[in-house]
């Protein structure tokens, strides 16, 4: 079984600490979430049975000299990744509220870095954010049941008031 926890930074579970007692689990994370995208840097967590395995079939040199030099420095600032995804947690909950409020908006609940929420027309509040040089990704027409949804990745408090702002007049 593998668990994807790319998202563990903003979630409020894991699986991590149950590697140990199920032989057949494997955790994936990456550092990407964590504000550390440009790495590329990802890893497993599983039995020593199913590493040996998964080396097996690894590439050699799959990880570049800058992402071994730069990752166990930003890796080291235990504290400072932890107070980004706390202050990102608190916003992503104050962005959901707000998309709440607004009319004929649906903000689905989330344990990631983003917020997908229904709008009543998609294509024009894309458009809207767009012209005011915010840019989210429209999820509407890729399927079903994402039709006039939109994802919009959690900032810092000033661009989600820009966000909120913008999604006010947009109406």
């Amino acid at each position: 079984m593998v668990v994807d926890e790319a998202y563990h930074a903003f979630a409020d579970a894991s699986f991590l600490p149950r590697v140990a007692e199920f032989p057949n689990l494997i955790v994936l994370r990456t550092v990407s979430k964590i504000g550390m995208a440009g790495l590329r840097l990802g890893y497993a967590i599983a039995a020593p049975e199913w590493t040996a395995e998964l080396n097996k079939v690894r590439q050699p040199y799959n990880l570049n000299a800058l992402t071994q030099a730069v990752a166990p420095i930003l890796l080291a600032e235990g504290a400072l990744l932890a107070e980004q995804a706390a202050t990102l947690k608190a916003e992503r909950s104050r962005l959901h509220s707000a998309l709440a409020a607004l009319p004929g908006v649906v903000a689905f609940r989330t344990q990631t870095n983003f917020v997908v929420a229904r709008v009543p027309d998609a294509p024009r509040w894309y458009a809207g954010l767009r012209n005011a040089g915010i840019l989210v990704k429209s999820l509407h027409g890729s399927h079903p049941l994402l039709d006039h949804c939109l994802r919009i990745t959690v900032g810092t408090p000033a661009e989600n008031d820009a966000v909120i702002a913008a999604l006010q007049t947009i109406r």
